[in-house]
């Protein structure tokens, strides 16, 4: 693999667990525990929150890009 890939990849796993620790009290926060257990409520928080790191870790390569 190249090593662009495996930055990636890990960029996109910090920002991912970055997102989570800011994201996640707050949904909870708004939510009652009863609907937080669903899984009905948990996926699109989780879609958001994929989606949201995806986009950081773009424009963290695209910065990486233009310094290097």
């Amino acid at each position: 693999m190249k090593p662009i890939f495996l930055a990636a990849i890990l960029i996109f796993l910090i920002n991912l667990y970055i997102v989570y620790k800011y994201s996640c009290n707050y949904y909870q926060k708004n939510t009652s525990d009863k609907m937080w257990k669903l899984w009905g409520l948990r996926t699109p928080y989780w879609e958001g929150v994929v989606i949201v790191s995806s986009g950081f870790t773009a424009i963290v390569l695209l910065l990486i890009k233009l310094i290097f």
